[in-house]
């Protein structure tokens, strides 16, 4: 897997940032679009591509997309680790 595969565009980032900031939390498709500011539509092809990749599971229940990090990969744990360094970096002040 490769890191522009992971980051394709700026919805997908977007969208698995939101993910990586909640990483136990469960969505569905229309929360994850009304979070990032994109369209539905938008969404749903990103995270296409965040499942092809076995970072995210989905399930439907009855009309709505449920969307969660996939815990069990090794990468999305990486990423998770990821997120929390670039976070605690942005705090800390330089000098």
């Amino acid at each position: 897997m490769r890191l522009s595969e992971v980051f394709a565009s700026r919805v997908q980032a977007r969208v698995l940032e939101e993910l990586l900031n909640a990483p136990h939390t469960i969505f569905t498709q229309v929360e994850l679009a009304r979070r990032v500011g994109c369209s539905s539509s938008s969404v749903d092809r990103a995270l296409k591509n965040l499942l092809r990749l076995g970072l995210i599971r989905i399930e439907r229940l009855s009309a709505n997309k449920i969307v969660a990090l996939n815990l069990n990969s090794r990468v999305v744990s990486l990423l998770i680790q990821f997120n929390r360094d670039v976070k605690k970096a942005e705090t800390v002040k330089p000098g």
